[in-house]
């Protein structure tokens, strides 16, 4: 499985119309391709005016179907003439192959995203840790989550993202990440895995 997003950052002096606009052309998508397209917009970690499409696929051509079945739809491309000047940025694809998941079908109100890159030479250590973590945080959470490892883009990127209905389950996660003595073992090993400086954590919410 795939996980699909397509980044833009709103227009942030007429972002409530720009944020509807954003739900929109994701529930047009959505009935155009097939695919259920979600809208999470950056609550930490990233400017609040940044915005992400997502959808879960099987394959890159699956992905594909949908693309072309949106590129042929004249509703779409007209959407898309008449509303670029909502947006600040040109949008940014990025595509992830799930490794290892215990993510629900249904996606979750919030998702903590926690990106890193692996160092040239260790890529297969790294993906292997990159697994154990998602599985421990998994059980010790159980809440759902996944590791991902980026097919585009920077060489060696990988993300790690654990949804949450409330914050109170966010809460809980934190807690565990302050006392949890096997946890922060398991944080040790990733010192010579990962590019130091490149990680970033930040957290979404789904708005449709």
């Amino acid at each position: 499985m795939y996980l699909f997003n397509r980044s833009a950052t709103l227009d942030r002096h007429h972002l409530v119309e720009a944020t509807g606009a954003a739900v929109e052309i994701a529930g047009m998508v959505t009935q155009i391709s097939g695919l259920p397209v979600s809208v999470f917009m950056s609550r930490y970690g990233a400017p609040l005016n940044a915005v992400r499409w997502s959808t879960r696929v099987e394959s890159q051509a699956d992905l594909q179907v949908a693309i072309e079945k949106c590129l042929a739809d004249d509703g779409y491309l007209e959407w898309i003439g008449t509303h670029t000047d909502l947006f600040e940025t040109a949008p940014s694809d990025q595509l992830s192959k799930v490794v290892s998941s215990s993510l629900t079908p249904e996606p979750k109100r919030f998702y903590t995203v926690l990106s890193a890159a692996a160092v040239a030479g260790k890529q297969a250590e790294a993906m292997a840790y990159g697994v154990r973590a998602q599985q421990f945080v998994a059980e010790a959470t159980c809440l759902p989550n996944a590791f991902l490892s980026g097919v585009y883009g920077a060489f060696g990127t990988v993300a790690w993202i654990t949804g949450a209905d409330s914050m109170s389950d966010l809460d809980a996660v934190v807690d565990m990440q302050m006392t949890n003595t096997d946890f922060h073992e398991l944080v040790n090993e990733a010192g010579s895995l990962f590019l130091p400086g490149f990680g970033m954590g930040g957290l979404i919410e789904k708005i449709n």
